[in-house]
């Protein structure tokens, strides 16, 4: 039997991460998948005050810390929330607070540090351990973090392109249909379809090509419980209490066409849960980053069948 350990949508928390390296040999895992998205959304200065210390707006709330201890759980806490911290002077602030392009560029470095130690972390962490780890980008990851991936020895590319493990064949994709956010990795859903066919197309094109086939594509199928999302107003706010599919269309397609053994998904948090799509068992477990819960699901395969598959959450 080989277990699979699947999570999605970490989006830069700290907190999530560890434990996703630290969950591999607690559940036994053979195999792992992280998928996107990786990269936080939020940056946080850290504003030097006149007397000492140091102040910020974290989550809606204006924070002081006089301390370096009251600093250093401020600087955790925004990790772990997925968050990225700068310690600026007040000089720094204000020269930069109405440049976008600087604040961009600030952001970007710092998401990128971020990366490099989560590298340099599984590097240290799974040297000579049996677990193989995939790690796959989601739409909001920038294409840059592709090239870093790759300088890893212990986290395995996967996306645009097939994998074998045990008796199975993974193809992941990274991409979405539209999102209200212009995201890096979206495209038209013309778009999307023809990709996913040709990723596909690595597998093979008969049924029996895809009978222990495995599809990691970060969007859900459109059209499914795993797709729901609260619907946004046109000033970007969320209903209270309507919800729309917001999946893609051209991963509907490929899934309900080729008929994989497994879906996993992600990219929409609120819709943990599993659906059967013909043969096709499809899972999104589901995001809580911002709380620094690590949602997963582990996945139990046997003999070219998913024997049973449990949720996690911690």
């Amino acid at each position: 039997m080989l277990k699979l350990f699947y999570v999605t949508d970490i989006h830069g928390s700290n907190i999530c991460y560890r434990k996703f390296l630290n969950a591999l040999p607690i559940y036994g895992i053979d195999v792992a998948v992280l998928n996107g998205d990786l990269l936080g959304k939020v940056l946080v200065p850290l504003v030097e005050k006149a007397g000492g210390g140091r102040e910020c707006h974290l989550m809606g709330q204006y924070t002081e810390m006089g301390s370096a201890e009251e600093i250093a759980t401020t600087k955790k806490t925004i990790e772990n929330a997925g968050y990225y911290w700068v310690e600026q002077t007040r000089e720094e602030y204000e020269a930069i607070r109405n440049d976008p392009a600087a604040i961009d560029a600030l952001f970007k470095k710092r998401a990128v540090e971020r990366i490099e130690e989560w590298l340099a972390l599984a590097d240290e962490r799974l040297a000579g351990k049996s677990h193989t780890v995939y790690i796959c980008p989601g739409n909001d990851d920038w294409w840059e973090i592709d090239d870093m991936i790759l300088r890893s020895r212990t986290l395995h590319p996967c996306d645009n392109r097939v994998v074998e493990f045990g008796d199975y064949r993974m193809v992941s994709s990274s991409r979405s249909n539209p999102t209200p956010w212009d995201t890096p990795r979206e495209g038209p859903e013309e778009e999307v379809t023809a990709h996913l066919e040709e990723l596909c197309g690595k597998i093979g094109v008969s049924s029996k090509d895809f009978e222990n086939a495995i599809f990691n594509f970060h969007v859900p199928p459109h059209g499914y419980s795993l797709d729901l999302c609260p619907k946004l107003d046109a000033n970007m706010r969320m209903a209270a209490e309507e919800k729309i599919h917001a999946g893609s269309v051209g991963a509907k397609r490929v899934i309900e066409k080729y008929q994989p053994l497994l879906g996993l998904h992600g990219h929409i948090h609120e819709s943990r849960g599993a659906q059967k799509a013909g043969r096709t068992l499809m899972i999104n477990p589901g995001s809580e980053y911002s709380e620094g819960i690590l949602k997963g699901v582990v996945v139990m395969l046997d003999k070219k069948k998913i024997k049973d598959y449990v949720f996690t959450s911690g």
